[in-house]
């Protein structure tokens, strides 16, 4: 399942870059905050609920179709600029915050479904949901590649300047992922080949 990348950023120029210590981008936390979405389907078949699935799945926006599962993440950043007594501004206060919703189907059986499909939902979720966290990982990854980005900024002598540069930097390190997901569903047959298929 393709997914949907919302980004916030702001400037866009090339700018130079230090070298930060592991240490010092420890410091700097990824905060990553989650959401599990449901939606229902009904049926008693695996014909039934393929069928619901493709009716009422969520709509992958780069591709405008419906698909069984979708994770949507964002990269969102902030920072501060102090004024130096020696001169110069530096970058302070960096915050990096990811936005993850996973949206995944949702079935109860009813009493008269079919007892294969009953036993192979499971083992369809687990499956499903795996992929879905292959998605995750890729926004993981966008987050901490903006971390580092600004994070290795340079002192500069204006304000404005690093503010504009540290925002290009950002935009750049996220630019390198972007296709990051489109790749990922294209090697997995948007999880086909991952083995999530109903009896």
């Amino acid at each position: 399942m393709a997914v949907t990348i919302l980004v916030l950023a702001l400037a866009l120029s090339d700018a130079p870059m230090a070298d930060p210590t592991a240490s010092a981008l420890d410091a700097i936390p990824v905060e990553i905050n989650e959401k599990l979405a449901h939606y229902e389907i009904k049926g008693d078949s695996s014909r039934e609920l393929i069928s619901q699935m493709a009716k009422l799945g969520p709509i992958d926006q780069s591709e405008g179709r419906h698909f069984q599962g979708n994770t949507a993440w964002a990269v969102r950043w902030g920072f501060g600029m102090v004024s130096q007594p020696s001169g110069g501004c530096r970058l302070d206060d960096i915050k990096i915050d990811l936005e993850v919703m996973m949206t995944l189907p949702e079935w109860t059986p009813k009493r008269h479904a079919d007892q294969r499909l009953v036993q192979a939902w499971p083992h369809f979720i687990a499956n499903l949901t795996g992929h879905e966290m292959g998605h995750r990982a890729n926004g993981v990854r966008a987050a901490f590649a903006v971390r580092d980005a600004i994070a290795g900024m340079a002192p500069m002598a204006d304000c404005q300047q690093l503010g504009a540069a540290a925002n290009a930097a950002a935009n750049l390190a996220l630019n390198r992922l972007k296709d990051a997901d489109a790749e990922y569903d294209r090697e997995t047959d948007h999880g086909a080949k991952q083995g999530f298929q109903l009896p």
